[in-house]
């Protein structure tokens, strides 16, 4: 053992931070370096020095407890890290919370070898030896120094400030550089910070347990009080449940009176047009603000407060989909986590997440990437009875930054955030961003078109235009009618209309679009479960409130 008397616990800290931050994410730092377009050799260099520099920051901070803790800590630390590397460095696995979540919720014993088998465990075993026989087998001195030598612990802290400033400062620099070339780009990227947290370990998984405990805290403290109507009312599900998916994407900031479908003078939904299992209807939003809409736009009549900030009272329709059998995932381009929380779905990735897959590294967000999700998220559940919940970044401002070059149709635009433009310029730039999301619409429809599936679309509040001037989120009883006139659409497949009673039931919706009915958010619960074919003997469902309903 005195041979190892040179190895401090400061010593230790370093050596544990080169072996995590930069030699377990070294295949990882080479993949990135090649994917990243711009900037290469400098950004590959700041995301080594923050590595370390992370997880210097961590094990010092874990020293401060003590030396039995810093061991035990530490050696969690090594263990996850290298568990995770498994995945990432031979499966290219993005770990985040959805990975993590899943982790923790599924019971080893039900692993499939393909998961867990003795590559994984060979692979635990011998990559973490070393530094785990070196957290337990140095004797540490300094651990004992500490206690007697107030120097000592100043100078131990003095450092671990300094490796969190390493590890902030050059990304903070970065994500500024970032910024700017988005403004002169005239695009609009991932945060840079994030997509550093998402690709490397140990950051990506602590990242990801750190929002699974404040998932699992904030759903039992939030829903301990809602009523569940789940548990309240009987739901049957229809003859076809078991192939059935399901699909809602929410908009974001869109118009139905500029879209094209709606009336509109200018072509913008060309796709959408050429849909003939399409209902279109005349909608109306809840709420003029995202957060405020999702609260009130997928509960019961009542369900939420008519309180400016809508507090919840209720449960949603994905968490009683949920609760009828559906697996459940959702992927999003916002970051709207307290809402995706209250949908109890069995995953899920926010644009961090998805913007650090292999295939979206160094792209703009776009939300065409949900439906890469959305086909993969599919190809995970072959077999149905599955909800997928897309949200976009739609048409909100600055809106030349929500699609590419080659959908700029209506010319001139408004370039950017401080640029000086007309009305004209900033009506062409938000006609242009609908021409896309009718794009990424008809792309959805594409993933589901041989399928048993149902999509529901619905932007969650308009948006007021003028000189200069891009707004919502006035308060809703004073909101000019722009905040509040929204498209609502329900797409359906072959296969699904098949069904007679499906048929019936869409045939409702068409006629709602014909005679340019008034639709509202608030009917979306009792619409999603009665157009997808749900009944409840006990009124689960307001049939009133319920697009799809037949007349007997």
């Amino acid at each position: 053992m005195k041979k190892l008397h040179f190895l401090t616990q400061s010593r230790v800290c370093c050596f544990i931070a080169f072996y995590i931050g930069v030699l377990l994410n070294l295949p990882i730092f080479l993949r990135r370096f090649h994917q990243l377009h711009a900037d290469a050799a400098l950004s590959t260099g700041i995301e080594v020095l923050a590595a370390f520099a992370l997880v210097l920051f961590t094990t010092l901070l874990a020293s401060l407890a003590g030396r039995l803790l810093f061991r035990i800590l530490t050696t969690l630390l090594v263990v996850f890290s290298v568990a995770a590397s498994y995945y990432m460095i031979f499966f290219n696995v993005t770990i985040g919370y959805g990975i993590v979540a899943a982790a923790m919720a599924t019971d080893s014993l039900d692993l499939s070898r393909e998961s867990v088998g003795w590559h994984f465990s060979t692979w635990l075993v011998l990559v973490s030896l070393l530094p785990v026989l070196m957290l337990w087998l140095a004797p540490m001195p300094e651990a004992a120094l500490r206690r007697r030598n107030g120097w000592a612990f100043l100078r131990r802290s003095g450092v671990m400030m300094a490796a969190g400033l390493c590890c902030w400062v050059p990304l903070k620099v970065m994500g500024d550089h970032q910024d700017e070339q988005d403004r002169i780009n005239n695009r609009m990227m991932a945060s840079y910070g994030g997509v550093v947290a998402g690709s490397y370990s140990p950051s990506n998984w602590l990242s990801g347990m750190g929002l699974l405990a404040y998932s699992s805290w904030s759903e039992a403290e939030d829903n301990r009080n809602l009523f569940d109507p789940a548990e309240h009312f009987t739901y049957t599900p229809p003859k076809d449940v078991n192939d059935l998916y399901i699909v809602f994407v929410i908009g974001e900031s869109a118009r139905r009176d500029h879209m094209g479908i709606y009336g509109y003078d200018r072509d913008n939904t060309p796709n959408l047009d050429k849909e003939k299992n399409l209902a279109a209807l005349q909608g109306y939003s809840c709420d003029t603000a995202t957060k405020l809409s999702l609260r009130c736009m997928f509960v019961r009549e009542g369900g939420a407060s008519e309180s400016p900030e809508r507090t919840l009272k209720e449960m949603n329709v994905f968490s009683v989909l949920k609760k009828q059998g559906f697996s459940s995932e959702l992927f999003s381009m916002q970051s709207e986590a307290w809402f995706y929380n209250k949908t109890m779905a069995d995953y899920y990735a926010l644009r961090e997440t998805i913007q650090s897959e292999k295939r979206n590294v160094g792209k703009p967000i776009d939300d065409m990437a949900l439906v890469s999700e959305l086909r993969d998220s599919i190809d995970r559940h072959p077999d149905g009875k599955h909800l997928v919940i897309l949200h976009t970044k739609g048409s909100h401002y600055l809106y030349t930054e929500r699609y590419p070059r080659a959908w700029a149709r209506y010319q001139p635009e408004c370039l950017g955030i401080d640029d000086q433009c007309s009305t004209q310029e900033m009506v062409n730039s938000y006609d242009n961003s609908l021409l896309y999301t009718d794009h990424v619409l008809k792309s959805v429809f594409d993933q589901l078109r041989n399928r048993n599936a149902i999509v529901f679309y619905a932007s969650d509040h308009g948006e007021s235009i003028s000189e200069n001037m891009h707004f919502h989120g006035t308060p809703r009883n004073i909101a000019p009618m722009a905040q509040r006139t929204i498209p609502i659409m329900v797409w359906a497949s072959d296969k699904f209309l098949q069904k007679p009673d499906h048929a019936a039931a869409f045939a409702q919706l068409k006629k709602l679009q014909r005679a340019k009915t008034p639709v509202f958010h608030e009917k979306l619960f009792d619409s999603i479960l009665g157009c997808a074919g749900f009944t409840s003997p006990d009124g689960g469902i307001n049939e009133l409130r319920n697009w799809c309903h037949v007349s007997s």
